[in-house]
Parts: structure tokens; C-alpha cells; sequence
């Protein structure tokens, strides 16, 4: 799906006009419906407030993926990041046997 259509669709997902939600990136509303006809994209910086405004990932709104990723799920991810290496791997082998056992389950239900 195009970043134009994309950006359309979570707008409205969000109840947000094109004036809101332009208010609230910081950018005139005739802008953002450039932005959604697909006549202009935007700076790195208003596409990043923009995802973030709609609470999606950059990569979800340009396009490049399709997997919405959960907020609680990211913000475990950084936390793990930022631990030292050896409870990083103590907590990564958990979580690989946790889904291994998940799979298994799903694939023999």
C-alpha cells in the first residue's frame, strides 16, 4: 500500500480531520492533503512525527512493512536491548523456547 493511502487510512482510523491532524505535526492542512493525493511527500522529520502522531511505525507508514507492531511489545524489545549482554542472551534462549513451544501447540491443535 502507497504511504498516500496509508496515511489516509490511519488518519481516519484516528477520527482525525486533515486539519487536526496537520495541527498536530505542525504543518498546514492543504500540505497533508497533498500528502494523501500523493502530489508531495514529506521531510524524514513530518513523516516521523507523523508515525508517531498516528502511533505506527515509520516503516508501517511509508510502506516498507505491513506488520503494525504492538507498542507494549517494542517497548520490551528496547528494554532487553539495553541490558548487558549475558541477560540479553538469558532472556532471548526464554523467549526462543517460550514461541518454539507456541509453534508446536498452534501446529498440533
Amino acid at each position: 500500500m502507497s504511504f498516500s493511502k496509508r496515511l489516509s487510512e490511519l488518519r481516519k482510523q484516528h477520527k482525525f480531520s486533515q486539519s487536526e491532524l496537520a495541527t498536530k505535526v505542525g504543518i498546514h492542512n492543504n500540505v497533508l492533503g497533498r500528502y494523501e493525493r500523493g502530489e508531495a511527500n514529506p521531510s524524514i522529520e513530518v513523516a516521523t512525527k507523523l508515525s508517531d502522531v498516528l502511533g505506527v511505525s515509520l516503516d508501517y507508514l511509508v510502506g516498507k512493512t505491513d506488520l503494525l507492531l504492538d507498542d507494549t511489545i517494542v517497548d520490551k524489545i528496547l528494554t532487553i536491548q539495553q541490558l548487558p549482554t549475558e541477560d540479553k542472551e538469558h532472556i532471548l534462549f526464554a523467549i526462543d523456547a517460550l514461541l518454539r513451544d507456541a509453534k508446536a501447540r498452534a501446529t498440533y491443535s
